[in-house]
């Protein structure tokens, strides 16, 4: 997924216009966060996957920039995030309803990984 296809997924989850200008100076900064706040949570699913953990979190420096994170994540949390910084000034009920969508995508996602347990008393 690209930063406009996930800019354009999370103007569609907010009922705005696919011509709506009103974020573009704001979309590739809020994503960079939200990348940020999800890099583990992506290494989480990747290593379940059997993928490689990503080792630096990415950042986005154009529209066409390319988001390197599980689908899952790009269709369902991460539009949630974007969508939930988009309101925090405007209009903060549809803030906290974006914030708890995202919220809880992220506890959804979340993956049990096994590991070894090791006696420390032993």
């Amino acid at each position: 997924m690209t930063a406009e296809e996930l800019y354009k997924l999370t103007k569609s989850i907010m009922f705005e216009k696919a011509t709506s200008k009103d974020y573009d100076n704001y979309y590739l900064d809020n994503i960079n966060i939200i990348l940020s706040e999800c890099f583990n949570l992506n290494n989480t699913i990747r290593a379940s996957l059997g993928k490689e953990p990503l080792t630096t979190i990415p950042k986005v420096t154009q529209k066409d920039s390319e988001i390197p994170y599980e689908e899952e994540l790009c269709r369902e949390v991460l539009p949630n995030g974007l969508a939930s910084r988009f309101f925090i000034d405007d209009d903060l009920s549809k803030f906290n309803i974006f914030n708890t969508y995202y919220i809880v995508a992220q506890q959804n996602r979340q993956r049990l990984m096994e590991s070894e347990i090791r006696d420390i008393y032993a």
